[in-house]
């Protein structure tokens, strides 16, 4: 009986071993993966020259690579879209430039891994980034925004110490106006004001998300966000936030009257802006041809690999210093990937993006878009905010999100939601 009773001992606690790890130190390589992509999120730039003073690169990607080391079972775990990935490399390597593949990596692997750490999340009910955390990160950054206004144009209000440890942090980070004029506004704590509202528009698109009903709300303080901050890619942005939020509604007559007032307050603001004054200038004496005249280079970075496809992409140089790289997901994996490269996305999107399931499909369009087009890819705030749109809730979850008789619920029915 002792022998039998220490054998059952021994095999029970050989057994509970792989579930002790379970409960404990899997849970923790988890919950510091989601921790990672959630600081990513909030505060995605860094600068990297703290580490390495030669570099003259903005590394956004690292916290994410990390997390992806930390839990391989997460990030193995979708093993199609990483066989896909081989040929991509393999064309990179042989046909592109030295660089193009390292490009493609973290293009790849921060999306690859978002996704799937988001479905996990929500296959055990958890969301990937926590409520209510994009709501608030985007009025404390429009409020940071107004208080870099009044410490350009009225008095100081920021401590000093604060502007000097945000100068070492945050690259390219200005303790005055971005430019002498002072016409292209703030930055909140990006890296530029283009980049800020890159990320003030993933905190936006986010928050809805989260709660659809807060949406008007949530388009008011991008609002804001656009007067303080002055971009042309702010004001771009607020239209498709717009357009969005206004074909996401159940009153299909609504898009079509707001177009209206939302057309005069564009033309308004165009007709007022300084900035967009200096790119007509611009472009009067530098002509259209974006060899020649800076203000077009993000346009030349999205649609050169494009008009190059399926040839690979040759990224020629502005000024004799300033290289073409592609701009956007598409472009990049196109321009560097080819064909094998145009595949391994469509087979992303046709995994993760089951369109009868996918809530608020106009503005998980405006994420897509944002990503595929308009910003780097390896900005982590953008891949979020395309990763919460695509994996889809259960139905469960979704019923218990959308209660009957809400508005944003009934929205989500008419715009092709679960049923």
């Amino acid at each position: 009986m002792s022998t039998a009773q220490t054998h059952f001992s021994f095999a029970d606690g050989a057994g509970a071993l792989p579930s002790l790890r379970a409960f404990t130190f899997a849970p923790t390589r988890l919950a510091l993966a989601r921790m990672l992509v959630v600081f990513s999120f909030i505060w995605p730039f860094f600068n990297y020259q703290l580490v390495d003073p030669s570099s003259l690169t903005e590394i956004n990607f690292l916290p994410v690579i990390l997390a992806a080391v930390l839990v391989p079972e997460i990030t193995l775990r979708e093993k199609w879209s990483l066989v896909l990935t081989l040929p991509v490399f393999a064309v990179a390597l042989i046909w592109a430039n030295p660089t193009a593949w390292l490009r493609l990596a973290v293009g790849i692997i921060p999306l690859h891994f978002v996704l799937n750490l988001t479905r996990h999340l929500k296959e055990h009910g958890r969301e990937l980034i926590p409520s209510d955390l994009a709501y608030r990160a985007l009025i404390v950054f429009v409020v940071f925004c107004m208080m870099q206004t009044v410490q350009f144009n009225v008095f100081p209000v920021i401590p000093e110490w604060l502007t000097a440890a945000l100068m070492q942090v945050v690259p390219r980070y200005s303790a005055i106006p971005y430019d002498d004029t002072g016409i292209r506004g703030v930055q909140g704590w990006a890296s530029e004001p283009s980049s800020a509202a890159l990320v003030c528009v993933a905190f936006s698109l986010v928050a809805i998300r989260q709660r659809p009903q807060r949406r008007w709300r949530v388009l008011a303080l991008f609002a804001l966000f656009v007067l303080l901050n002055k971009s042309i890619y702010a004001l771009v942005l607020l239209i498709l936030l717009a357009l969005g939020c206004l074909f996401a509604s159940r009153k299909k007559l609504l898009p079509l009257l707001a177009l209206i007032p939302m057309s005069l307050a564009v033309s308004v603001y165009i007709a007022r802006s300084g900035r967009l004054a200096q790119l007509h200038n611009n472009l009067l004496v530098s002509g259209v041809n974006s060899e020649f005249n800076k203000e077009l280079m993000r346009f030349a970075q999205m649609f050169y690999p494009l008009q190059g496809f399926p040839r690979i992409y040759s990224p020629p140089n502005l000024y004799g210093s300033l290289v073409m790289e592609p701009m956007g997901l598409l472009p990049l994996l196109t321009g560097y990937g080819s064909v094998p490269g145009l595949v391994w996305l469509i087979y992303i999107l046709w995994r993760n993006f089951p369109p009868r399931r996918v809530l608020l499909r106009p503005l998980a369009l405006v994420a897509g878009l944002v990503l595929l087009m308009m910003t780097t890819p390896d900005l982590i705030p953008s891949v979020v905010a395309l990763t919460v749109f695509l994996v889809p809730r259960t139905k469960q979850a979704a019923s218990a999100e959308y209660p009957e008789g809400d508005e944003s619920g009934a929205a989500f029915s008419s715009t092709g939601g679960a049923h």
